[in-house]
């Protein structure tokens, strides 16, 4: 099949497919008492992102049917891997998670004082997770260190910005259409698997009708994580890599909700739509 049909097609089924299932999980996790007061303290239902799944693995199957080189189908079956060993990570964390410890440097400080949290299980379980990838794609000590850090820290970056509706979808439309004008080659595809479900569920979340939770934030933010270490030369990954170390230092010490509430043209765009 052709790319760019094969692009489509996918595209469409993403979409299309996404769009149609989202009144179902959101009645199921409402039935289920799945729910959460957000920022507004409205009662809406949380674990949003699971409506992302089945149509990953859909257009999964679309893909790997027309994959013609085996060697392709590593990057195809690490990039769902990733993307569904935090996805459960994240639906643990929405469910049982406590609320009372926030932050990477608190959950490891409650860990190291013998108290698991959720989201302490979240950062060890993903950065064995950005090891593993890591290793699948390279030897090199220097390349696991750093991959391993991207995938980890991409990861969390989306549970940063997760505090109001749309505010992490925005980014990360920005930043995956931006990986998929730039990549090349075969995994150029990859974020076609994720970006038209994205899509489909965007309006539900920028208009609080629903959350993603960590469920959702979790797989976005892996998915850009994995990209970066598939498709982006050494130095590209180092800046990548020293803007998310900024990023999480700065959201140790500061308030990014109130960072943003600052600065108008942030604000704006934060606000946009809702």
């Amino acid at each position: 099949m052709n790319n760019y049909i094969l692009y489509i097609v996918l595209f469409l089924v993403g979409l299309i497919g996404t769009y149609a299932i989202i009144p179902l999980f959101k009645n199921l996790l409402i039935n289920s008492n799945v729910v959460r007061p957000n920022y507004k303290k409205d009662m809406i239902p949380v674990s949003m992102g699971i409506v992302f799944l089945p149509m990953i693995i859909i257009n999964s199957i679309i893909l790997i049917y027309f994959t013609k080189d085996p060697r392709n189908l590593l990057y195809v079956f690490v990039f769902i891997f990733g993307m569904i060993s935090m996805f459960f990570a994240g639906i643990l964390d929405d469910i049982i998670g406590n609320r009372d410890v926030s932050g990477l440097k608190g959950h490891f400080k409650s860990l190291f004082k013998g108290n698991l949290t959720t989201g302490g299980f979240k950062a060890v379980f993903g950065g064995f997770i950005g090891i593993l990838i890591s290793l699948s794609i390279s030897k090199s000590i220097p390349n696991i260190i750093i991959n391993t850090l991207i995938i980890a820290l991409s990861t969390n970056l989306m549970n940063l910005l997760d505090l109001r509706p749309g505010r992490a979808i925005k980014v990360y439309l920005v930043i995956i259409i931006s990986i998929f004008v730039t990549l090349t080659g075969y995994i150029k595809v990859l974020p076609l698997l994720i970006l038209p479900n994205v899509l489909a569920y965007f309006n539900f979340d920028l208009k609080a009708k629903a959350m993603m939770g960590d469920t959702g934030s979790n797989v976005l933010g892996i998915s850009i994580g994995i990209l970066m270490v598939f498709g982006y030369s050494f130095n590209i990954r180092i800046i990548w890599l020293v803007f998310l170390i900024l990023i999480h230092l700065l959201t140790e010490k500061y308030s990014l909700t109130k960072i943003i509430e600052n600065n108008k043209i942030l604000n704006f765009i934060d606000k946009l739509g809702r």
